[in-house]
């Protein structure tokens, strides 16, 4: 009964937001008006319903129970949905059966803008998606899709798990989200029938990327003719000729047989490829202290767990591309600094966009990290 009641609520919420743009890798976020929600009418509408609920109440002895849901729309061989089933393990069994959360890959609950929208107004508990998923909802966010910002994983991961968390959490809370956690897939890396070993062999190159303006921007910048294209869309686009190469995490590269139809990776390491892991910002601000304290004990076991699990499917995605013929191209130092050098347009244009203080506490952050 529950599932069912889900489903409708949920089904509401979609028929209101209207048709929605995300894919599994990105997307639009937009109002049940079929417009953008803006910071400021997401953050009204939390603390108007804030006020409603009134103070988080206290509990004694045990847990009371709850029955939350969790949207993705990834498949359920992906590091978000380790994680959140990881989280939910360990709710239900330290809760001794009070606390349970239903999860739903694969986009059951609606695409990623859909799920998103549905959690920030309280009809869906718990999402998981990428950053680039809330730069509609949460602009600021857009200071992760400035390109080769971290020097390696271990760097990424330290500035995620820094001072910085504590800066988002303002611009979460006004989005109408609590942040639980941060994982990744790694980097975001080229696949091409091309080979790339300098910048000059990107020219012309038609590669598929986000319907994302920074994404866009930045290949273009290389010499790429950058291309927006669903992501349902790009095996065939790579079968046929269409375009020449793309850009994933290993992740979706093997996830979505890409080394099937691709000669090359080339690992750019060009953006990081950050997961979130979110709740609706009222639900938790109104849970009682031990519960939230459960929660977020629960939530950092699970995205250190799905950190865990990502470094190993990594060697191993590498392995299956290997075994299916495509050569691995990692490119060299002085090459890396051109991509850099190229990425100085994506910053100028993030700082235009949301601002510089985000952003300089975000290279001030790298900078401590090194």
């Amino acid at each position: 009964m529950r599932k069912l009641a889900v489903m409708v609520a949920v089904s509401m919420v979609i028929s209101l937001a209207g048709c929605g743009s995300s894919e599994s890798d990105g997307g639009k976020g937009s109002s049940s008006s079929g417009t953008p929600q803006t910071e400021t009418q997401v953050k009204a509408q939390a603390e108007a319903q804030a006020e409603d609920d009134g103070p988080a109440p206290k509990t004694t002895g045990e847990f009371p129970e709850y029955h939350w849901t969790a949207a993705m729309s990834v498949a359920e061989n992906t590091i978000n949905y380790m994680m959140v089933e990881k989280f939910a393990e360990l709710l239900d069994e330290r809760s001794g059966g009070r606390i349970t959360v239903d999860i739903y890959p694969g986009g059951q609950l609606g695409n990623t803008t859909e799920f998103t929208e549905a959690v920030i107004g309280g009809s869906i508990d718990i999402g998981t998606g990428m950053t680039t998923d809330l730069v509609d909802f949460i602009p600021s966010y857009a200071v992760f899709d400035m390109p080769n910002l971290f020097a390696d994983v271990e760097q990424m991961r330290a500035v995620l798990s820094g001072g910085l968390v504590s800066a988002l959490d303002e611009y979460n809370n006004q989005g109408g989200i609590e942040m639980l956690g941060f994982s990744d897939a790694g980097f975001r890396q080229l696949t091409s029938n091309k080979p790339v070993h300098q910048l000059a062999d990107l020219s012309g190159q038609k590669i598929r990327v986000m319907t994302n303006q920074y994404h866009i921007a930045y290949w273009n910048a290389l010499g790429a003719a950058a291309t927006p294209m669903q992501f349902t869309e790009v095996f065939m686009g790579l079968s046929q000729g269409t375009i020449d190469g793309e850009e994933n995490p290993y992740m979706n590269i093997v996830g979505n047989n890409m080394q099937e139809v691709q000669k090359y990776v080339i690992e750019t390491n060009h953006i990081g490829h950050i997961i979130t892991f979110f709740m609706n910002y009222n639900l938790y601000q109104g849970l009682p202290e031990d519960v939230r304290v459960l929660v977020d004990e629960c939530a950092e076991e699970a995205t250190a767990y799905a950190n865990s699990k990502a470094d190993e499917s990594i060697a191993e995605y590498k392995k299956t591309c290997e075994d299916a013929g495509c050569e691995i191209i990692v490119l060299d130092d002085k090459v890396m600094g051109e991509l850099k050098e190229k990425a100085s347009v994506v910053y100028d244009m993030v700082r235009e966009n949301t601002g510089d203080e985000l952003v300089d506490q975000l290279l001030a952050a790298i900078n401590e990290a090194e």
